[in-house]
């Protein structure tokens, strides 16, 4: 498992997670850029939602979905992997990779939904 989150890790910072971070020296920078990370696409999701919340008519069952969505991207990203690998700082920044990966794919699930 330990392989697994550093190949996670590694990937992450490939495919551009740290969009302003492109050297973090150590797992407290790398929390630290990775936090900021997920504040930015929080608030490209809450855009997001809100402007398809305006626009669809099926308000209930897009709150919904979403909700769901929160509870499985809660439950995959944290439960799982902790309950799998055990708490470590290591396993913090998989926990928040795993959570910008997510984020990121609702975002682009919500505005293929916009007209």
């Amino acid at each position: 498992m330990k392989n697994l989150l550093i190949a996670t890790i590694a990937l992450t910072f490939s495919v551009g997670v740290f969009a302003d971070c492109n050297d973090p020296k150590n797992s407290h920078e790398i929390q630290q850029c990775l936090s900021s990370e997920i504040t930015s696409l929080k608030k490209d999701l809450n855009a997001t939602y809100a402007k398809l919340y305006k626009q669809t008519d099926a308000k209930q069952e897009l709150d919904n979905a979403q909700k769901a969505w929160l509870k499985y991207k809660d439950l995959q990203c944290g439960d799982f992997t902790v309950a799998d690998a055990g708490y470590s700082s290591g396993q913090v920044a998989y926990d928040l990779a795993c959570q910008a990966e997510l984020i990121e794919q609702r975002i682009s699930f919500l505005k293929n939904q916009l007209n």
